[in-house]
């Protein structure tokens, strides 16, 4: 039986093999061979220009970067006076675009602080450290459905809301992001995504299955913006099995000279409810010079209300910096470039939990003038009582130095 299968499987395949050559070369049986291959692999004949190039060209990109940091922590009432890290942190992506929009995505980190001992536990959290860390941030495939549908499936990046530092609609990420840091350092979460232009609207589907090893533990999750004059208006929602749906909705315009953002989330029986907003505006203070002025403030049903309450979220695993308190005020100066100091961009930022009235204060600059080289340094300080978050592990100064090549 399996002999006959095979046999009329090769008689097939022979066919239209046949009938292949008698459709891709018209003409049949009269053109010779030289004539086939001179037709089809000719410079001048056959394939057009646009079509070498696209053939000829290198589809596959890679790079990325590679810094040094050294960071140095000041701690009072510790058996450890001065903690320091220096970490070395490699990033590499390989991006390949293909026929039809047809791309193919991977990026991951590598970090190493040989200064690390393994054996001791963080003197500013407490918490196990280690030499070495890898991260996967990106490993996507994205294609479209006749330019309507844009695809997106496998570990991707994503955030959602319209505030610059709190966002309460950001549901799908299972961190909150880092504020001391430019970028956002969270790893990509797996998912497929559907993204579906609408007029001047987009609407996202996603399907997320990261930790889902069932079909009833993947979430589903729906995003709708809508751009009206100047303003744009998104609504969003986040189901999971075991969880509650999250609903929240975001906007942002310009008023005057300002540019306005507020966003708000809920559970779908109107509980953790919490709200962020703020308004950011950009003025020349001389003739070449722009700065940024920044205000924001931040409120969580569930945040701690007393200082006391933060042994507790610790315990829990709960404590998240600039996360944990009930509310939350933020003010930030942006300069670009001040002054004669053109390859120089300065930062202020301070922030305060308005819970327990500490503050933590950061000042940034960033030089670009060495040619593929950008130095980042940061001073920052922190005031309040004992046991206040700010203050909750010893710190008093920390320092931030960051040199990076890019490739």
């Amino acid at each position: 039986m399996m002999k006959r299968l095979s046999r009329l499987i090769l008689a097939g395949m022979l066919l239209t093999g046949l009938s292949l050559s008698a459709e891709d070369f018209p003409g049949g049986a009269t053109n010779s061979i030289e004539d086939e291959f001179e037709k089809g692999f000719s410079k001048d004949k056959g394939m057009q220009a646009e079509d070498h190039r696209i053939v000829e060209a290198d589809r596959l990109k890679m790079g990325g970067y590679l810094q040094a940091e050294w960071m140095a922590y000041q701690l009072e009432n510790s058996t450890v006076q001065d903690y320091i890290t220096s970490p070395m942190t490699l990033e590499l992506y390989l991006d390949a675009q293909m026929k039809n929009d047809v791309r193919a995505f991977f990026k991951g980190r590598l970090l190493h602080d040989s200064g690390v001992d393994e054996s001791v536990p963080s003197p500013l959290t407490g918490g196990a450290q280690k030499q070495n860390t890898s991260y996967l941030d990106e490993m996507k495939i994205s294609f479209n459905t006749g330019r309507k549908i844009f695809w997106t499936v496998g570990r991707q990046k994503i955030k959602w809301g319209a505030s610059k530092f709190w966002n309460p609609t950001d549901f799908i990420n299972l961190t909150k992001r880092d504020f001391l840091r430019q970028e956002d350092l969270r790893s990509g979460i797996s998912m497929v995504k559907a993204h579906v232009p609408w007029r001047a609207s987009n609407f996202y589907l996603i399907a997320v299955n990261e930790a889902a090893n069932e079909s009833s533990q993947n979430g589903i999750a729906g995003r709708f913006e809508i751009p009206i004059n100047t303003s744009e208006w998104t609504m969003s929602a986040y189901s999971r099995k075991g969880q509650k749906t999250k609903l929240g909705s975001d906007i942002s315009f310009a008023l005057s000279d300002f540019d306005i953002y507020l966003e708000a989330a809920q559970t779908d029986v109107g509980t953790d409810k919490s709200a962020s907003g703020g308004l950011s505006y950009e003025f020349k203070y001389n003739d070449d010079d722009i700065a940024s002025l920044g205000l924001e403030g931040f409120w969580q049903e569930n945040g701690a209300s007393d200082k006391s309450d933060y042994t507790t979220k610790l315990a829990s695993g709960q404590f998240v910096p600039f996360y944990v308190g009930k509310s939350y005020t933020s003010a930030s100066v942006y300069m670009m470039k001040p002054g004669n100091w053109n390859d120089s961009n300065i930062l202020f930022f301070a922030i305060l939990n308005n819970t327990d009235r500490s503050q933590y204060y950061r000042v940034t600059w960033i030089y670009t003038g060495i040619s593929d080289l950008q130095w980042t340094v940061a001073l920052g300080g922190r005031s309040g009582e004992t046991g206040s978050e700010m203050k909750l592990f010893n710190q008093t100064y920390d320092a931030w130095v960051q040199m990076r090549v890019v490739f």
